[in-house]
C-alpha cells in the first residue's frame, strides 16, 4: 500500500516534466490519469464520473483535478479498502459504493488480500475468496444518469478481467455515457475478455476505439500484457472531428 502511494507520487512529479522513464520498450507508458487533461483540452466536461475499481481513489483524484465540477462515484468491493475510501469520500464530497460491478445483483467471490491491492479480482475458479456484494451499473447509476440533460458521463473500469461482465450490466446506462476508459489484457491468464471481444461489444453498443492511453509490459522481459483503451460514443462531440490534420 505504501509502495503504491510512493509510486503514484513519483508519477505525479514526472508528469510535471517533459520526460518519461521506461525500464524496457519505448512504447510502454501509463497515461491513463494524464489523458484526462487531454480530453479536457478537447472540450470534454463530464458532469458525472464513475470510477469502477477505485482501489484507493487515485484515478478519482486525477479526475477531480481535471473536472472539478463533476459528481464522482467510487465503486470498490475490497473489504480492506472500505474504511480509507469512506474517509476520502467524506473529505472530498464523493459517493462510495462498497460493491463489485457485474452483470447481476447479488454476491460474487473476490480474491483479495488483507490490505488494499490493485490485483483483487472476481474469480470463477476454486480459489480462496470472500463473498462481496455485487451490483450492476444500471442498478447504481441509470436513474442518476437520466437526471442530467447534458452530463457527458465518464466511466472508468479497472476490474482485473471482469470488465465485460460489468458492461453487460450497463445496457440502459451506456447510451447515456460518452467516454469509457477500460483496462484490456493482451494475453489471458484466466477468463479475461479478449480485446476483439471487447472492441466488438463496444462497436455493437455504438462506441468507437478513440485512443490507447496505457500500455504495460511484464517486468522480466517487457512483453506487452495490459493496456488502457478509450472508447467514445459515436456521434458525440469528441468523435466529430475526423480531419487528418
Amino acid at each position: 500500500m505504501i509502495a503504491d502511494l510512493i509510486k503514484e507520487s513519483i508519477k505525479k512529479l514526472m508528469a510535471l516534466t517533459p520526460y518519461r522513464l521506461s525500464r524496457h520498450r519505448e512504447n510502454r507508458f501509463d497515461a491513463t490519469h494524464s489523458c484526462l487533461g487531454y480530453f479536457q483540452q478537447l472540450g470534454y466536461r463530464p458532469r458525472l464520473i464513475i470510477d469502477g475499481g477505485a482501489y484507493l481513489g487515485t484515478f478519482a483524484d486525477a479526475a477531480q483535478r481535471a473536472f472539478p465540477a463533476a459528481e464522482i462515484h467510487l465503486v470498490e468491493p475490497q473489504p480492506a479498502a472500505r474504511a480509507p475510501l469512506e474517509a476520502i469520500a467524506r473529505r472530498r464530497g464523493w459517493t462510495f459504493h462498497a460493491c463489485a460491478l457485474s452483470d447481476r445483483v447479488g454476491s460474487v467471490p473476490l480474491v483479495c488480500k488483507a490490505t488494499p491491492s490493485t490485483g483483487a479480482r472476481i474469480t470463477a475458479a476454486e480459489e480462496e475468496a470472500v463473498d462481496v456484494p455485487a451490483s450492476t451499473i444500471d442498478t447504481l447509476f441509470a436513474s442518476r444518469l437520466r437526471l442530467f440533460p447534458d452530463h457527458r458521463a465518464l466511466l472508468k473500469l479497472d476490474l482485473q478481467g471482469h470488465e465485460l461482465q460489468a458492461l453487460r450490466g450497463a445496457v440502459a446506462s451506456l447510451p447515456l455515457i460518452e467516454l469509457v476508459l477500460v483496462e484490456v489484457s493482451f494475453f489471458r491468464q484466466g477468463p479475461e475478455t479478449t480485446i476483439p471481444e471487447l472492441v466488438n461489444f463496444f462497436a455493437e453498443q455504438g462506441f468507437d476505439l478513440f485512443d490507447v492511453v496505457g500500455l504495460s509490459g511484464r517486468t522480466r522481459d517487457g512483453r506487452l500484457r495490459q493496456g488502457d483503451f478509450a472508447f467514445v460514443r459515436r456521434g458525440s462531440d469528441l468523435s466529430l472531428d475526423t480531419a487528418w490534420a
